[in-house]
């Protein structure tokens, strides 16, 4: 599998979306984006299955001052014709713009039945220097 520019645009689409407040509230589209087996490794060492993941996300109270996190070193790798992994640091500044909070984040994408899924996402804090 070679991935073309699109492709790199389609999993970053997928990716952010789910940092979106709108789409973290709606179980529906949470649970399309994400798999049945899906399970997550989070930030601060726990471990997350989808039902976990679709009720979390749904409870969340919207920030009016919360920003969208900033990405970078957003990377897609094939892992096969219908896998792929994607890595990148997630980069939150705090409300008083003092802090950031950044995260490496790793995502695995699988194509099953016509449609991408998130299968896997871990989390791990980059410490302040």
């Amino acid at each position: 599998m070679s991935l073309n520019k699109p492709d790199i645009d389609m999993f970053f689409a997928l990716e952010t979306s789910l940092h979106r407040p709108e789409i973290r509230a709606s179980r529906e589209v949470v649970s399309d984006l994400i798999a049945d087996e899906f399970i997550e490794f989070g930030k601060f060492g726990r471990v997350y299955n989808k039902q976990i993941t679709v009720e979390a996300l749904a409870g969340e109270t919207a920030q009016a001052s919360a920003s969208l996190p900033y990405v970078s070193d957003f990377s897609v790798r094939p892992l096969s014709d219908r896998v792929v992994l994607v890595t990148y640091k997630s980069i939150r500044t705090s409300a008083d713009c003092q802090n950031n909070d950044e995260t490496l984040r790793s995502s695995i994408w699988k194509l099953m039945a016509g449609r991408w899924q998130m299968i896997f996402h871990q989390g791990t804090p980059v410490p302040n220097q």
